[in-house]
């Protein structure tokens, strides 16, 4: 089928669009909070997250922009596109490489979550007696059946069939690959068979995913607040920071040894068969990557290197936002969708990824920061409910509950880059720079080609990066910081290219720097995103040096699709630019110390024109005694963009890539190169010299002021510039006087300094 199969008839509503968007940058409250503590930056962490909550709402608007003012999926992608729309093929080529970063960003993003999905899975089963893998791949097939045969029941046997499938060869391969490669298997074919059924399908997951996390956390919220009525707050933290035990060796083995004493429901070490595991505060985290943290500063301890650190990982509480610019297609009416899905996602972010950050340190003592930054909102939601009802078996439950919901949400940010790449992936397709076959759709109209793409740049990913969640981890911060800072560029390229383009809605609080109309938004965006590219380039030093290779085989593929599809225009362009660069010669070459005669020629009586001159220039030669040995025709064309000069004999080829003027032009004079009007006669007596041969050339200049709307006036301003560039001073210069008033011709001898000008009639 075409690419205009059934999937593009599913237009989806706002709600719907917000549902498929949605999980991506709702997981940030799991595992920001977490990050910045380990980053060092202690109780400073609610600042750099509801910091960054607050800037997107400003870029917002930046979006919106773009988004309505070419209202296709795409995103920075299309935006650098159309920017530099002017520069044709070089405008492919750079969004080619924005397009490259962002799809790097899309494929992190979908297995990363599914890493972390596999995380959260093991620890629900990690302190049970026996295989825990075996045991968390088993639960892991729990919610891909489920969805699968909720939304394609009429198809259950194969789903069933197929995820039963995955697991077993799951199984098998646990004995060659880590835990968390095996565990995500089963989901990630549930996704892949969701989203070839079609674009509904898939959003029925997600908003499913998407309800469930919002009354969790809602929950949480709530009893938090309620918990905090009772135990008081300790604002004095904020400033001073929380103490913990030492950083030594001793210090460390204390601490575990107070942990391990604890029973599991207050948060110990050691978790029972029936409980849900609590990792060591030290070194019992299954996210291994967080590393161990040593304190917790406070705004007083806060210096410069914490800040820088502390953007770089803030940056990745903003994934996905980016997201609703690959599915303005999808839905019902994107010139008013575009923006409420930005402002209810936004406004969610801020309110449920807000409240958590600061009761996460209202609420836990240091040691559970320091000890859970993995699970903060599982410790979290422990630590409330047991306050308000003193059931430690209820305190369990919810853990288990905020665990599983999270690990949901994972599996929701997983198809949040399915739906991303897809839109992306469409545009680049249309454009040549991936195989048009993907265009092609499924008997479902879904894009099953581009699906495959995805399913094979994830393993092909994961197995790059040793399926290290560390690494990919950090590969998806940098990429998605450069989705962030190209998107504010190419926001400001379509400023100040397509400044005059008709907007439906423009951002507000604008400034004007060099002429553009900037909002400020977008300048505190370049600088903040600056800042935080920055501090990954420093912390990622090794982790790029592999990214870098990785984007330049990438870029190497894509050369080669866009040979593919564009070699042709490619070849014609590299042969007319061979043949234009050995057909012409330097500008330079007419600038010669011989007498030359300068003829203007427009598009009639060319012919007339150039015999005048050659016979000028005989019987000024033979007056003066001084030869003229050089003819320069000189013809403006608006169809060149830069003075391309040529030198005419009888033997010279036709030159490529000329107006249908100046190939005329070039044809006549080819006629009268050579021939005896331009070549002297033989001598006819002892002693008599033959008259001289003129050197014949063109020059097709571009007007110097393009933007003149007469023709003539833009003809003449040329001729002087270009007579005063080569210095023409002391030769000849004719021009026809058709359709020049006397005075005109006047005012143009008067701007020749230097050259005499023969006004030439071209009639009678």
């Amino acid at each position: 089928m075409s690419a205009g199969g059934n999937e593009h008839t599913q237009r989806l509503s706002w709600k719907e669009g917000l549902f498929l968007v949605g999980p991506d940058p709702l997981t940030s409250p799991y595992y920001s909070s977490g990050a910045l503590i380990a980053a060092g930056v202690g109780y400073a962490t609610p600042v750099f997250q509801i910091g960054l909550y607050a800037l997107l709402f400003l870029l917002a608007p930046l979006y919106v922009e773009a988004v309505l003012l070419t209202l296709s999926n795409g995103g920075t992608y299309v935006m650098t596109r159309y920017a530099l729309g002017h520069l044709g093929k070089l405008a492919i080529m750079a969004a080619a490489m924005v397009g490259i970063v962002i799809s790097f960003s899309y494929v992190a993003t979908a297995i990363v979550s599914l890493l972390a999905y596999s995380d959260y899975v093991y620890s629900l089963v990690a302190g049970m007696r026996g295989p825990a893998t075996l045991a968390a791949i088993g639960l892991s097939m729990i919610p891909s059946i489920g969805f699968g045969v909720w939304v394609m029941p009429h198809q259950w046997r194969r789903v069933v069939f197929t995820v039963l499938a995955t697991a077993a060869a799951s199984v098998m391969l646990s004995a060659v690959m880590t835990p968390g490669a095996v565990i995500m298997f089963p989901p990630l074919v549930m996704l892949f068979m969701l989203n070839n059924e079609g674009l509904k399908e898939s959003v029925q997951v997600s908003k499913t995913i998407f309800l469930i996390n919002l009354g969790v956390m809602a929950v949480t919220i709530v009893i938090c607040v309620v918990s905090l009525f009772f135990s008081g707050v300790d604002w004095t933290r904020f400033l001073d920071g929380g103490a913990l035990m030492g950083s030594g060796e001793a210090d460390l083995d204390a601490l575990r040894a107070l942990y391990a004493q604890l029973p599991v429901e207050l948060g110990g070490g050691q978790a029972g068969p029936d409980g849900l595991p609590v990792p060591d505060p030290v070194s019992d985290d299954t996210h291994e990557h967080h590393g161990i943290i040593e304190s917790l500063p406070g705004f007083a301890s806060l210096g410069a290197p914490l800040i820088l650190a502390g953007a770089g990982v803030s940056i990745l509480g903003a994934s996905g936002v980016e997201s609703v610019m690959n599915i303005p297609e999808e839905l019902e009416n994107p010139r008013r969708d575009i923006g409420r899905i930005y402002k209810w996602m936004l406004s969610l972010l801020l309110v449920i990824g807000g409240s958590l950050s600061v009761l996460l340190f209202l609420v836990l003592e240091p040691h559970q920061l320091a000890g859970s930054s993995s699970y903060l909102l599982a410790v979290l939601g422990h630590e409330g409910v047991l306050r308000v009802t003193g059931s430690i078996a209820l305190a369990r439950v919810w853990k288990v509950v905020i665990v599983a919901n999270a690990a949901l949400m994972l599996i929701g940010a997983c198809n949040t880059g399915f739906a991303g790449a897809r839109g992306l992936w469409l545009t680049m397709a249309r454009d040549n720079l991936l195989p048009r076959l993907v265009l092609d759709t499924n008997e479902r109209g879904a894009f099953s080609r581009i699906h495959w793409l995805m399913l094979a740049a994830i393993l092909l990913l994961a197995i790059e990066g040793d399926w290290n969640l560390s690494k990919l981890e950090r590969w998806y911060g940098v990429t998605f910081g450069l989705v962030m800072f190209s998107g504010v560029i190419a926001f400001i390229l379509l400023r100040r290219f397509r400044g005059d383009d008709r907007r439906v809605y423009r951002a507000p609080l604008n400034l004007s720097v060099g002429g553009v109309q900037v909002p400020v938004a977008a300048l505190l965006g370049l600088v903040v995103l600056g800042y935080a590219l920055l501090s990954m380039s420093t912390s990622y030093s090794g982790e790029l040096g592999e990214l870098r290779t990785l984007v330049v085989i990438v870029a190497v593929g894509v050369a080669g699709v866009i040979l593919m599809y564009n070699h042709r225009q490619l070849l014609r362009a590299a042969h007319s630019y061979f043949r234009r660069t050995i057909e012409t010669v330097e500008s330079t070459a007419i600038e010669t110390e011989d007498r030359t005669v300068v003829v203007a020629v427009g598009s009639v009586r060319i012919g007339r024109l150039v015999e005048q001159a050659v016979g000028l220039a005989k019987v000024q030669s033979k007056v003066t005694g001084i030869p003229y040995r050089q003819m320069v025709v000189f013809h403006m064309s608006a169809a060149v963009s830069e003075e391309q000069v040529y030198r005419v004999d009888r033997s010279t080829m036709r030159p490529a890539g000329l107006s249908t003027d100046a190939l005329r032009i070039f044809t006549q004079l080819t006629e009268l190169a050579g021939s005896s009007s331009v070549v002297g006669p033989a001598p006819t007596r002892e002693g008599e010299g033959a008259s001289p041969e003129l050197t014949v050339y063109l020059a097709v200049v571009p007007p110097s002021d393009p933007e003149e709307p007469d023709d003539l006036t833009a003809a003449l301003d040329t001729l002087v510039d270009f007579h005063d560039r080569h210095n023409f001073t002391g030769h000849m210069v004719l021009v026809g006087t058709y359709g020049m008033e006397p005075e005109r011709i006047s005012a143009l001898d008067e701007r020749l300094e230097g050259s005499t000008l023969v006004p030439v009639p071209l009639y009678g």
